[in-house]
């Protein structure tokens, strides 16, 4: 994956954060990941499609997720309405990044498909053929990464 379509998500997931939730957040510069990424227990995987088939995982705690969901909405929020939230940053993070990866290299049309949400400890997404790689948005609420790739690497 070329790095300046990392930047757009990353970009995007700043922005966001701090619209939605009103926060300030610092990304990490961009490292590798292997096949396999370790999920801190709260991931939600939204798939590219197009010229460049990939995915984005938004990958937090779940405790993070909760704090996350109730600063964006101002209220205590039960697990569905979490879930809601999360799934719906992530799908706008992704947009984002989407659009602007398209309006900068005309013929890619990426697509997103809808989002899906894993729950759990000691989970482990594997993404085989694909080349991916990870920033850590470090927030006032707990870390954030940020995994994207595409299919064939760079």
């Amino acid at each position: 994956m070329s790095a300046n379509y990392l930047e757009h998500f990353s970009a995007s997931m700043l922005q966001n954060l701090q619209e939605m939730a009103g926060m300030e957040a610092a990304a990490s510069q961009p490292t590798g990941q292997e096949t396999a990424f370790a999920s801190q227990g709260f991931s939600v995987i939204i798939g590219i499609t197009g010229k460049r088939p990939g995915r984005i995982i938004l990958d937090t705690t779940q405790a993070t997720a909760c704090a996350l969901s109730n600063t964006i909405n101002g209220e205590e929020c039960d697990e569905e309405f979490v879930l809601d939230t999360m799934a719906e940053l992530t799908n706008i993070v992704s947009g984002n990044g989407i659009t602007t990866v398209n309006n900068a290299n005309p013929g890619m049309g990426l697509m997103l498909t809808p989002p899906s949400i894993f729950i759990g400890n000691e989970l482990t997404i594997v993404s085989p053929k694909l080349n991916a790689e990870v920033v850590t948005v470090t927030t006032p609420l707990g870390p954030i990464n940020l995994s994207i790739g595409f299919e064939g690497g760079k």
